[in-house]
């Protein structure tokens, strides 16, 4: 009974990460009919094998504000029943994630769950490997470019890919800290190739910070510092004018990466239409997946920063929802290195969310997981 019970947690392990993160060589109907079928599978798996107490946890507070923006949206007639739906998928992906992963932490599966992960994040990224290597990196920036996406999820895979090799892997052996440090250099180059120059940024400071001796790591896996670098990358934004005036990041952001026209887009963005749009609906925003940025500028499709974009579309509920859940999962996980690994997943899409819109499913990925690096009786 034991080996099945192990195999069924694989299994939905691996259709988990197939649902989160989007095979774009699948076509949208039957990708779509997948990832439902995946997702209600595993919530009514979750339903049959765990305490009722353990259905309760902190995802229903930022679902429910997810869901709050959809029905505020609707009724101000800038959503229609497909954008209800995604808003519905999003809440129950993100509960299924963090309530399976507790699930395997009750039965003693959490290191199934993080090895079955990297296994398929293993293959995710040589799949991506193979797909640049046939298409090319021309207008490699719209979501299906290569095989799991664009340009900047290609790159993100291998950023998990890091932190889960780190988690699922013994890293006081010297071998693994030198495979690790080839995985770095590797995904370095290959974000470089690729001209993804956010990912470049991001893997270098990550690299960085891998260096750092063991007791400043386990500083940055304190919860009020996650917290403090959470909230930083949307005030930044207040500051960006004179950063950028700075020589050095003038010359590293305008020379070398040739960002001139992406940047001065950002900065219009910042200045002159976000305060808007926030306080159209600030308490509640405008909906998950919303449009209200393009129909308001015609150019900007989002708000090219992580956090704010959780503002326009959950308002200031929905962020309060989403630090809360950020700070819980930290002060519930354990702090060894374990987490510090899993962390640097978080800490990656936070520094990737300063320009673009990163707390994605990688960033919520690696909450799920560290929330349930704990002992098996910790709820």
């Amino acid at each position: 009974m034991s080996r099945y019970k192990i195999s069924i947690y694989s299994i939905i392990s691996y259709a988990l990460f197939f649902a989160v993160f989007k095979p774009y060589f699948l076509p949208t109907t039957l990708r779509q009919v997948l990832k439902i079928a995946i997702l209600v599978g595993t919530l009514l798996f979750i339903m049959f094998n765990s305490e009722q107490k353990r259905l309760l946890n902190c995802t229903l507070i930022f679902g429910f504000c997810v869901l709050l923006s959809a029905v505020a949206a609707s009724i101000n007639g800038n959503y229609n029943i497909r954008d209800v739906f995604d808003s519905i998928l999003y809440a129950l992906t993100f509960y299924d994630l963090y309530t399976f992963a507790g699930l395997c932490n009750y039965k003693g599966n959490s290191d199934k769950l993080i090895k079955c992960m990297y296994r398929m994040n293993s293959i995710y990224c040589i799949l991506t490997v193979v797909s640049v290597a046939l298409v090319g990196v021309e207008n490699n920036s719209n979501d299906a470019a290569y095989l799991f996406g664009n340009k900047f999820i290609s790159a993100y895979l291998f950023i998990l890919l890091i932190a889960l090799y780190g988690a699922s892997h013994e890293m006081r052996k010297k071998i693994n800290g030198v495979i690790l440090s080839v995985i770095f250099i590797f995904s370095i180059l290959f974000s470089l190739y690729i001209g993804c120059s956010t990912a470049v940024v991001t893997l270098v400071v990550l690299f960085a910070v891998y260096l750092l001796p063991d007791k400043m790591k386990q500083q940055l896996i304190n919860g009020k510092y996650v917290i403090i670098a959470l909230i930083l990358s949307a005030l930044i934004v207040m500051w960006i004018k004179e950063v950028l005036k700075i020589n050095f990041v003038h010359r590293i952001v305008f020379d070398y990466f040739g960002k001139s026209y992406t940047v001065m887009g950002r900065l219009e963005i910042y200045s002159k239409y976000l305060v808007n749009v926030i306080l159209d609906s600030f308490w509640v925003g405008h909906g998950y997946s919303n449009t209200i940025m393009k129909d308001l500028t015609g150019v900007y499709a989002n708000a090219q920063n992580g956090l704010l974009d959780m503002f326009i579309s959950f308002g200031f509920l929905g962020v309060i929802a989403l630090i809360f859940t950020v700070y819980y999962c930290y002060k519930q996980g354990w702090k060894g290195n374990k987490t510090f690994y899993l962390s640097l997943v978080v800490y990656g899409m936070i520094i990737a969310a300063i320009f673009e819109i990163a707390l994605n499913w990688f960033f919520l990925l690696g909450l799920c997981l560290i929330r349930w690096n704990c002992s098996t009786n910790k709820l």
